[in-house]
């Protein structure tokens, strides 16, 4: 119950990230939560069998009189419930697999770092160095030749400025990237130099200004394609925590079906990974199901209304649920950078006109076969096809 509560909770924290990621997260786990509601109601039945088992095993004539092909049938239900609860372990760890996939995608190496490399203002990738660029446009809009600017030398005015583009003084908060923010530092620096002084002119101010305005697009840019890509990771991160903690409750509900109280309020600190190692791996489970159907080897009536070998078919929308949702999650991640790479080739495609196009053309290049490089080793990690073939397993039975 705790663990629902913990679902709700980070669907209403939603709400800061605005009303569609609320929606898109609601209706993404409404059905889950319907689940819930149809496992009351299924667990009232299982009640309901088990005490037809009861009267079923007290009636020892009627067990006497089942023929042959009767046991045989009762003998093939329990084989097959054996192997669903046994091959459900192999699907949670396929589910956690797949999920510790898309979680290492948050960090993703190469693609990232030299998307990152372009926001330095030393970087010279696109065949300019924004640094360099500043320090001539001023050379030529401003300083003009001469040897001192309103009383300020123009060697210092120049090494103050290249100061402010390599370690910004202010960092507005709708830039991601701190070199847009330096940039409109230098043109507030020039406005003032202007207004305490005759050497620079208010032309000379709107000359720089225009002179550096590709420059702030570009990075502006750029930062606008980083704020989308992380709000982007932001808000299926708050899905993929959600789905974390529903395997964590699917293997938890099916782990103390087979073992009462096994898993306890002691092991909420423990990840999944180590949570399904310590008490739900297939050995485990196979042990703890041979043990108790050996008790009685024969009785095959009375496994099947055994609580401990239930096996609820809500259980197996719960995997598909789990199932659909790491492929759904698994191709918005891929989607989400597919998306951010268009937008970086937009903005790198409208600076050919500040840099060298060769140099540009090459670094799309570069990120897209990087990006390729990416979704490849991530569907490799993912491994949708075991997930897969673990889950047409558990439906075979």
């Amino acid at each position: 119950m705790k663990k629902i509560l913990t679902i709700i909770i980070i669907v209403s924290s939603s709400v800061v990230n605005g009303q569609t990621l609320k929606d898109s997260v609601n209706v993404i786990y409404k059905n889950y939560f319907d689940l819930l509601k149809t496992k009351e109601k299924l667990d009232t039945i299982a009640l309901k069998v088990e005490n037809f088992g009861e009267l079923m095993e007290s009636n020892n004539q009627k067990i006497q009189n089942l023929t042959e092909a009767e046991l045989f049938g009762l003998k093939k239900q329990l084989d097959q419930r054996r192997k669903k609860i046994i091959n459900t372990t192999e699907f949670v760890f396929a589910s956690n697999a797949s999920l510790n996939a898309i979680k290492q995608l948050d960090a993703t190496s190469d693609y990232l770092t030299q998307i990152s490399s372009l926001n330095n203002p030393d970087n010279s990738d696109l065949g300019f160095s924004l640094s360099d660029e500043i320090t001539s446009i001023l050379e030529k809009e401003i300083i003009k030749g001469k040897n001192k600017i309103n009383g300020v030398k123009s060697s210092k005015f120049l090494l103050f400025v290249d100061n402010i583009i390599k370690s910004p003084i202010t960092q507005t908060l709708t830039s991601a990237i701190p070199v847009a923010s330096s940039i409109k530092s230098v043109v507030d620096l020039v406005m003032v130099n202007a207004l305490n002084g005759k050497d620079t002119s208010i032309d000379d101010v709107v000359d720089l200004k225009n002179s550096l305005k590709v420059y702030l697009e570009h990075y502006e840019g750029l930062a606008k394609a980083q704020i989308e890509f992380e709000q982007n990771l932001g808000n299926l991160d708050i899905r993929k925590e959600g789905l974390v903690l529903l395997l964590t409750q699917f293997t938890t509900e099916r782990s103390n079906t087979l073992i009462p109280n096994a898993i306890s309020e002691e092991d909420e600190n423990l990840s999944l990974t180590q949570l399904i190692n310590k008490y739900y791996t297939k050995s485990i489970v196979q042990q703890r199901v041979d043990k108790i159907i050996n008790t009685k080897p024969l009785d095959h009536n009375a496994h099947l209304a055994n609580n401990a070998l239930v096996y609820p078919n809500y259980a197996l929308n719960q995997a598909k649920f789990i199932r659909d949702e790491i492929e759904s999650l698994s191709k918005e991640y891929i989607s989400i950078l597919s998306t951010y790479q268009t937008a970086l080739k937009v903005v790198l495609e409208k600076s050919k006109i500040i840099g060298d196009t060769t140099r540009i053309d090459n670094k799309i290049s570069e990120l897209e076969g990087k990006l390729l490089v990416v979704k490849n080793t991530f569907d490799d990690n993912l491994n949708m096809h075991k997930l897969n073939a673990t889950f047409n397993t558990l439906m075979s039975y």
